[in-house]
């Protein structure tokens, strides 16, 4: 293969420049690396039909290093002087059921094809929608694995509609450092960047990648690599010349633990690919496109080989991103009113959380497995309590950090040492803004253009000069819902009294008047003051008291006024909303929530009413969900007092107890 060596220019790259580019200080390279590779591999795969996964195989290869070094013009006694006397290895990255290395050879030709986005190309955008991020930033980490050589293969459906092999080679190093690999000369200024394939012509100094058969198989060959075969579709890129105890990493967090993924490359690339992307490995209910088939070494990894931590993120994920109910997990809707054009409860997306043991995450012997500080690699900054590890992840399936303080942690109380919080948010990203630009036109969008060029965060940003804060509301609902999830009834009573522990949890109920109307005054203490509105044809239902039993149910006293027009009426709960209210039906919807009612009714009663009242029918939801009675009337004008009991699954919400009549208003009257 002929070289190709960058020349220095104006507003030009430097393989210096380049290995800074990403430098991020806080990941260790190969999560870096599993990290963008596994994105480049799964948005190469999105317009690939026929095909309900990604297939993305990482692991160790042997280097004939003579065998290659010979197909390498101007370098190949340098690499043989330097590696030829020791055992080598190199790390691949297979991906198949993908786009390949796509676009004219010559990339001046097809300035935005997959050939030179990949090896020619660097730091231009990403604009398939969905995808992970920016071409270009991300893939230097390719370079700072090994000595800075990378090998791409791929093999692809051309233009022409025939199947095709290419390969390239890249070498980027600092050209600054004494022991450099590519060829000075003394009329150019080395500018650190090489490129090795076949000469676009033979007056050119521009090489484009080769396509002769025989030699890509020897090439591969001698990487321990086999080509594609017959219809398969794909891209393989080689890291030679790696070092693997220069990659592995021995973490000071919880040295103590067990962490036998540390003593390998192939299993500490395992481990990372559960850690990035377990919402989206080996899951068949990943609901935005192909899931992940990762392998290592050429295994399939199985759910049953996955850490208890990262399982149970997954189900976590699953429970949030559908909505699905669950019994295992709580799952909360986050809502963020003025940016979105509908005010769902669920807009801007969900969290699922829970508290597990140590028993459920197997850190117990005889089995002694890792925290999920040290799975994850964040410290715990408790001490001997335990901090809550929150991650959050957007469409394409990576998971974008996990905190143990900071924003999205703060005000939220630690654990007991025998178990520990565990959340993630998933977002709706299909939302749409209410005040789009041409870029950013939802959440996905909007949280993508927010996250910097290693992926590692979300930060608001500006829009057409305004600042927007939609990633710190999230944050701020998401701390909410979870730190009054775990606000325990007995925390409350020593902190403000009896008295007051009945007022907040009143606040569930918005006692309403009227037929519909929430009640239009509250004392001061912030409990309901009963309210006897009257309409103008002489009915009116109020809330007197509300009291919480030893059952859990809450206990509602409500007066009632109905005139002899009215055959017959139905009180129902409804789920309030900055939107307006939610009824059952509505909640369950699947374009909704599409949950069960969190708001049942237990029992009703009207004492003292014998006569009054005729048949009752208990009106239920599709989900089974006792949330409405309706009651026949006698043709007499009616006054009594009732009493309804209802149970709140979820003690987020706030529920309306509305009446409706009947008769009155039918029959025009």
């Amino acid at each position: 293969m002929q070289i190709e060596v960058a020349e220095f220019g104006k507003m030009s790259q430097s393989g210096n420049s380049l290995l800074k580019l990403i430098q991020n200080n806080d990941l260790p390279i190969l999560d870096l690396l599993v990290r963008e590779a596994l994105q480049n591999s799964l948005d190469a795969g999105m317009k690939v039909e026929g095909h309900d996964s990604v297939h993305v195989d990482i692991g160790i290869k042997d280097v004939d290093v003579s065998g290659f070094a010979k197909h390498l013009d101007g370098i190949s006694e340098r690499l043989i002087e330097k590696f030829g006397d020791s055992p080598q290895k190199a790390i691949y990255i297979e991906d198949a059921n993908t786009t390949g290395l796509t676009g004219s050879l010559d990339f001046k030709h097809s300035p935005n094809s997959n050939i030179f986005k990949l090896i020619y190309g660097i730091s231009m955008a990403q604009e398939t929608p969905g995808a992970g991020g920016s071409w270009g930033l991300g893939k230097t980490v390719y370079f700072r694995v090994g000595i800075g050589l990378v090998v791409y293969y791929s093999h692809i459906l051309n233009e022409d509609g025939q199947f095709q092999h290419r390969l390239a080679v890249t070498l980027v190093e600092n050209e600054k450092l004494p022991n450099t690999i590519i060829p000075k000369t003394n009329e150019k200024v080395p500018s650190g960047i090489a490129w090795w394939g076949q000469r676009v012509s033979p007056d050119s100094d521009d090489t484009i990648p080769i396509t002769d058969e025989t030699m890509i198989r020897d090439i591969l060959h001698s990487l321990s690599i086999q080509p594609f075969e017959g219809e398969r579709l794909g891209t393989k890129i080689i890291i030679p010349f790696i070092d693997e105890q220069q990659l592995l990493i021995k973490h000071e967090i919880n040295p103590d633990e067990n962490k036998p993924w540390e003593t390998n490359v192939a299993d500490y690339i395992g481990v990372a690919m559960q850690r990035w992307y377990s919402p989206r490995l080996a899951n068949k209910k990943y609901t935005y496109g192909k899931y992940l088939d990762g392998h290592i070494n050429g295994k399939r990894l199985e759910k049953e080989d996955f850490l208890p931590l990262f399982l149970e993120l997954q189900m976590m994920y699953n429970a949030a991103a559908i909505g699905s109910k669950t019994n295992r997990y709580m799952v909360n809707d986050i809502q963020i009113r003025n940016y979105f054009e509908h005010n769902k409860v669920n807009n801007a997306g969900r969290v699922a959380y829970r508290k597990f043991t140590k028993k459920e995450l197997d850190m117990l012997a005889p089995l002694n497995g890792p925290s999920p500080y040290t799975c994850v690699n964040e410290n715990n900054p408790m001490g001997e309590q335990n901090a809550p590890l929150m991650a959050y992840v957007r469409r394409p399936g990576m998971i974008i950090n996990y905190e143990t303080d900071g924003e999205w942690c703060k005000g939220l109380h630690a654990t007991e040492e025998n178990e520990y919080l565990v959340s993630i948010f998933v977002p709706n990203s299909n939302t749409k803004l209410m005040n789009p630009d041409n870029e950013v036109t939802d959440l996905e969008a909007y949280l993508r253009k927010s996250e910097m060029a290693d992926h590692t965060s979300w930060t608001d940003i500006i829009i057409k000069g305004k600042p927007f804060d939609i990633v710190e509301k999230i944050r701020s609902q998401v701390r909410r819902k979870i730190k009054a999830s775990y606000e325990s009834k007995e925390e409350v009573k020593g902190k403000q009294g009896l008295n007051t522990l009945a007022r907040n949890v009143g606040k569930m109920l918005l006692p309403p008047t009227g037929f519909g109307r929430r009640a239009s005054s509250r004392n001061r203490g912030g409990g309901t003051k009963p309210v006897a509105n009257k309409s103008s044809r002489g009915n009116s239902f109020t809330i007197v008291s509300q009291k919480y039993l030893d059952t859990g149910d809450l206990e509602v006293h409500f007066q009632m006024k109905l005139s002899k027009s009215v055959s017959a009426f139905t009180i129902e709960l409804f789920i309030a909303s900055e939107g307006g209210k939610i009824s059952a039906t509505d909640w369950e919807s699947e374009d909704s929530v599409g949950t069960p009612f969190p708001a049942k009714i237990t029992r009703i009663s009207f004492p003292d009413t014998i006569g009054l009242f005729g048949r009752s029918a208990a009106q239920k939801s599709d989900r089974k969900v006792l949330h409405a009675v309706r009651i026949e009337k006698i043709s007499e004008p009616v006054e009594c007092s009732g009493i309804l009991a209802f149970n709140c699954t979820d003690p987020h919400v706030q529920v309306e107890m509305l009446m409706k009549p009947e008769g009155s208003v039918v029959n025009g009257q």
